[in-house]
């Protein structure tokens, strides 16, 4: 019984941490595609 908590504590912790990396990485997308890859937006309608 104590080595599945385990597990699933180690699993909670995998996925929070890939959560908080997916989370920086949507960020850095969001901010990186308006700018470079989609020049025509809300910026140059502007």
């Amino acid at each position: 019984m104590k080595q599945h908590v385990g597990e699933v504590a180690n699993m909670d912790a995998l996925v929070f941490e890939f959560m908080g990396l997916a989370m920086i990485a949507l960020c850095l997308i969001v901010l990186a595609v308006p700018s470079g890859r989609r020049p025509s937006g809300r910026v140059r309608h502007h």
